[in-house]
């Protein structure tokens, strides 16, 4: 006979850490999943991140005896209501137990209980911890480790979700494009550089520039006002607080190769930006979750060989959009990307219903659409 099972919250230090530490055990034997930094998670998981400081979390771990089954996060953000005009919580950091549906069902309800009682009436995710980090359950493309700051998690999480009465709400995609099929000599490359000078020549007054590392705090606010501009209207869209921003900026600044931020400036004046940065989980893979003592070098050691570059955060303003702008970007960053050696590029995550950009990158870039994620949703208080 299985032992009970019991929801509790993981308030403690010590709780936190066994949240920690029951992905480790969930994906022990799994090649695909990327161990993520242990002082990161700590820090993350510790509400010590500039999103804190209006979002509130709290933590719940399944038991089985003495045997952690599963975790959850319910996450209550305020600025998505103001911004959208709903009362939507939020849920994250799910792991189970395979096949394990009444713990599933169980960390559900316990995340669902505590949104109800801040006065919420619709749970969404998972969100890891907003819609602006990692968010989405993979349902698609699991023959593949994921890239940089995307989620990942076995194929039966869609199944135990379901069951426990969440329903899709929206899909996200991750676009693959290989090299061997838009590289120098193929006919994809040709297409590429004939359809960015017809831009040039059409747009004289466009210019595509790297960033500026030298004014590289002017510089990150500067495109993160484009890009706020640009994702106003967006599903799911909340704005950066300053706070937030700085701290993406400082996070940023470790990892970024210059000349893959990309800012496309009108006459002078920014109208677009986009970037991508390597496959940092190549490193991540190596580092096992912690980089001292020896973790640091195994991660620079691993992210020399990496070849993977993960495009995101592609945005033009409105005004510009007639231009083909996003159409340039993209178009210059891979042929940059083939330029510096690297193989393969993701771009991603991509709204479902975003025909624009699906289209740009489906018309110009031979792409495979490789992975989709999804956003489920359920009506706190409906039963189940």
């Amino acid at each position: 006979m299985p032992a009970e099972l019991t929801v509790t919250a993981a308030d403690s230090p010590r709780d936190r850490r066994r949240f920690i530490q029951f992905a480790f055990e969930r994906y022990r034997d799994d090649p695909l999943w990327v161990p993520p930094l242990r002082h990161l998670q700590g820090r993350l998981l510790g509400r010590k991140t500039a999103f804190f400081a209006h979002a509130a979390m709290r933590l719940f771990l399944a038991r089985r005896g003495e045997r952690d089954v599963g975790r959850i996060a319910a996450i209550h953000n305020p600025r998505h209501n103001a911004q959208h005009g709903d009362k939507v919580g939020f849920f994250g950091f799910f792991e189970c137990d395979a096949g394990d549906a009444q713990a599933a069902a169980a960390l559900l309800r316990a995340a669902q209980a505590w949104l109800a009682q801040r006065g919420l009436d619709q749970m969404r995710g998972p969100v890891n911890p907003s819609m602006n980090a990692e968010c989405g359950l993979l349902v698609d493309g699991f023959d593949s480790p994921p890239m940089a700051l995307m989620p990942y998690n076995p194929p039966d999480y869609a199944s135990l979700l379901e069951a426990a009465g969440l329903a899709r709400c929206k899909d996200l995609y991750a676009y693959l494009i290989e090299r061997g099929k838009v590289d120098v000599g193929t006919e994809e490359h040709t297409r590429m550089v004939r359809a960015a000078e017809v831009l040039h020549r059409r747009y004289p007054s466009v210019s595509i520039r790297s960033i500026q590392m030298g004014n590289f705090q002017q510089e990150v606010l500067r495109l993160t006002e484009v890009f706020e501009q640009a994702r106003r209207n967006n599903w799911g869209y909340v704005p950066l607080t300053q706070a937030e921003l700085l701290e993406m900026a400082c996070e940023l600044r470790q990892v970024i190769d210059p000349e893959l931020v990309l800012v496309a400036e009108v006459d002078g004046q920014p109208a677009g930006a986009c970037m991508a940065i390597p496959n940092l989980n190549g490193g991540l893979a190596a580092a096992r979750g912690r980089l001292w003592p020896l973790g640091f070098l195994r991660f620079w050691r691993a992210m020399r060989r990496v070849r993977q570059l993960r495009i995101f955060g592609i945005a033009t303003l409105e005004a510009y959009r007639h231009m083909g702008l996003t159409a340039m970007m993209m178009l210059e960053i891979i042929l940059r990307g083939i330029s510096k050696g690297y193989l393969t590029a993701e771009a991603s995550w991509v709204l479902e219903d975003n025909v624009m950009s699906n289209r740009t990158i489906q018309n110009l870039l031979a792409p495979r659409l490789y992975k989709t994620y999804r956003i489920y949703e359920k009506a706190i208080g409906q039963t189940h």
